[in-house]
This record gives structure tokens, C-alpha cells and sequence, in this order.
């Protein structure tokens, strides 16, 4: 019997504190040179326009769209603190790996064939291509989660969401998933 794979993600809150502290290791440190790229700060304003903004590059499904408030109140660095420029799309790739993840499982319980296919689809070619590009990272998770998927086993998929999503991200604007969308509401660029 195969051990599970853990889920290389907990929460949102865990993954701000990371990158809060990230920020204010790269800024405190004074020895060395440091790219310009890697030590831009913004606040909480500049992080909550930057989630915004990046927002709009992410296709996501018709049923599951996050409450953008939300997900920056929880997310956001804290009064006086900073975060790394960028930092948001860790968050929204993992927003965005929930949606997916919840879309197909929603899916095939209804044997939704087309919207089950559609999310395996993103499920495949998109999640692999977020976080850390290692073969311990997120990449490999979500490949094993997306061929267990294909295969008709939610098991990856569900561990996923339940280590990452559910209680951390509010659906909707009502702090639940959207339902009757047209899919047009939920598609934008892939990212």
C-alpha cells in the first residue's frame, strides 16, 4: 500500500508568516549583495492591489471563485509589516489549486463529465507548473493528485483541500462557493 503524500501546504496564515518573515530576513540582513527584485517590499495596501491585479491572469471555475476580500485580510501582511512583491500569487496559486480541486471532485459526484474533464484539465496542465519547480515540491503533488484524478481516485485531491482549503478560503461573496454562474464569469487567463 502506497503511503500518502502530505500536502506541502497548511494555510494561509502559515504561508503569510513565512513570507512576512522571508521579508524581514532579506531586509534586516545587511551583509551581501541582494537583487533588487528579491527585497521589494509592499505593504498591505500595495499587497491587497497586487492580489487583485494578479487575480484577473487565473482561470477559475464558474463554481469556485474566492472571496477576494477575505483572502487578502487573511493573507495580507499585518500593520507596519511588509511582504515580497510576488508573494500574492503564492496565494492565489494555492486559492487557485482549491478551486480546481473542489470543481472536479463537485464534478464527478455529479457525473458532470464536461466539468470534470475540464478541471482534469487544469488539473494536469496548470497546478503541475505552480510553487517550488523540485521534485518534492508542490509540482509533484499536484502530478500524483491529477493522475490519481484521471484514474477516478479523489484521494490526493481531497487531502489537498482539506490540509489547505477548507476554513482557509471563503468562497464567494458570502463566504461560500458561488453557484449558477455563467462560465464565463469564472474564466480568465491561465496562469
Amino acid at each position: 500500500m502506497k503511503s500518502p503524500v502530505k500536502s506541502p501546504v497548511t494555510s494561509f496564515a502559515a504561508v503569510g508568516a513565512f513570507v512576512v518573515g522571508l521579508s524581514t530576513l532579506l531586509t534586516g540582513c545587511a551583509d551581501g549583495p541582494r537583487s533588487a527584485a528579491a527585497t521589494e517590499l509592499v505593504d498591505r495596501q500595495g499587497y491587497d492591489a497586487a492580489l487583485r491585479q494578479s487575480f484577473r491572469g487565473y482561470r477559475w471555475p464558474a463554481d469556485y471563485r474566492p472571496d477576494l476580500d477575505r483572502l487578502s485580510a487573511d493573507s495580507a501582511p499585518g500593520g507596519g509589516e511588509a511582504a515580497l512583491t510576488g508573494s500574492e500569487r503564492i496565494i492565489l496559486e494555492i486559492a487557485n489549486s482549491c478551486a480546481w480541486y473542489h470543481s472536479w471532485d463537485d464534478a464527478r459526484g455529479r457525473a458532470d463529465h464536461a466539468r470534470a474533464e475540464e478541471a482534469l484539465t487544469l488539473l494536469e496542465e496548470v497546478l503541475p507548473g505552480y510553487g517550488p519547480q523540485n521534485p518534492d515540491g508542490r509540482g509533484r503533488y499536484a502530478r500524483e493528485a491529477a493522475a490519481g484524478a484521471r484514474a477516478g481516485d479523489p484521494s490526493l485531491a481531497r487531502q489537498f483541500t482539506e490540509a489547505n482549503c477548507d476554513g482557509a478560503v471563503a468562497w464567494g461573496p458570502d463566504g461560500h462557493r458561488r453557484r449558477g454562474l455563467s462560465p464565463a464569469a469564472g474564466t480568465g487567463g491561465t496562469p
